[in-house]
């Protein structure tokens, strides 16, 4: 009897185990999840302009995973929101490993806040000359939110500059 209460006691345990590292490797793969902006164009210039941001999430793990919402949220450095995320995702996808997705979302833009910020990293002329030059706006923002993988919250906080 102690030898079948040992065996069923050590495949609970070991059953326990193997499910506990597989959400433990799953999730320390979701950290590698990288958000950035594709495309930043602004659609209508009214007193809430909505624009259609285009941001990819890159896969940089072994592992695939089933994206099921996203929430993000663009800021500046001195915490002033930029744009909001007016819509949630509207069907989940799966993200093979090391591939990249783009989704287009739609955000609303506060322009107040926007120009304020542009006039920080030097006005219109300055955004302008390095649109030409790079093809960005040089504007730093950070991307703060979160994306849900396989019911898990993952965080989101990467600073880019658009």
């Amino acid at each position: 009897m102690k030898k079948v209460t040992f065996l069923f006691f050590f495949l609970v345990v070991f059953i326990a185990s193997v499910k506990g590292w597989r959400v433990y490797r799953k999730v320390r793969h979701a950290k590698r999840l990288k958000i950035g902006v594709q495309k930043f164009h602004i659609l209508n210039f009214s007193f809430t302009p909505i624009s259609n941001i285009v941001l990819s999430l890159g896969n940089f793990s072994s592992s695939t995973f089933m994206i099921s919402q996203i929430k993000v949220n663009a800021y500046t450095r001195d915490g002033q929101l930029l744009a909001e995320q007016i819509a949630p995702l509207a069907n989940p996808f799966t993200l093979a490993p090391n591939q990249n997705s783009t989704l287009p979302l739609s955000f609303r833009i506060n322009a107040a806040n926007v120009i304020s910020s542009l006039r920080s990293i030097g006005g219109l002329t300055s955004v302008a000359a390095n649109y030409l030059t790079s093809g960005k706006y040089g504007l730093p923002i950070i991307l703060q939110g979160f994306v849900e993988v396989e019911n898990t919250q993952i965080p989101i906080n990467e600073p880019i500059t658009i």
